[in-house]
């Protein structure tokens, strides 16, 4: 449960600013799904019950429906796109083990785009 928990951290963690288009979009696509694969293999471990299997999953679906959502308005051709981009590439590579003992540490990709979001007009 404790790897859970991280994974689910994490998720609403990396919504601070992401999503459109074709790349950006896609990484999208795969962060999110490498979030759910993480979060089954933990509930695989955690031996949950099927209707608390669900409701988990529900909040991840509706983790990465907000996170789509936040991220709609980069458009490709916005300045933070590719950062944006390269951010939840470098997310969607870690294994979940990775994902798990971050410590809410960004990755190198991350810092990097969170640095220049903020300092974005």
């Amino acid at each position: 449960m404790k790897g859970f928990n991280a994974i689910w951290l994490l998720v609403l963690l990396t919504s601070v600013s992401y999503l459109q288009a074709d790349d950006l979009g896609e990484s999208y696509n795969v962060m999110c799904s490498k979030m759910k694969s993480c979060a089954l293999q933990s509930i695989g471990e955690a031996n949950l019950s099927p209707a608390m299997r669900d409701m988990v999953m529900t909040q991840l679906e509706g983790a990465c429906v907000s996170v789509q959502q936040q991220f709609g308005n980069v458009a490709d051709t916005h300045p933070l796109y590719g950062a944006a981009s390269k951010c939840l590439s470098s997310m969607a590579k870690l294994s979940c083990d990775e994902i798990e003992n971050m410590n809410d540490e960004p990755t190198p990709a991350c810092a990097s785009y969170e640095k220049m979001a903020a300092s974005y007009p």
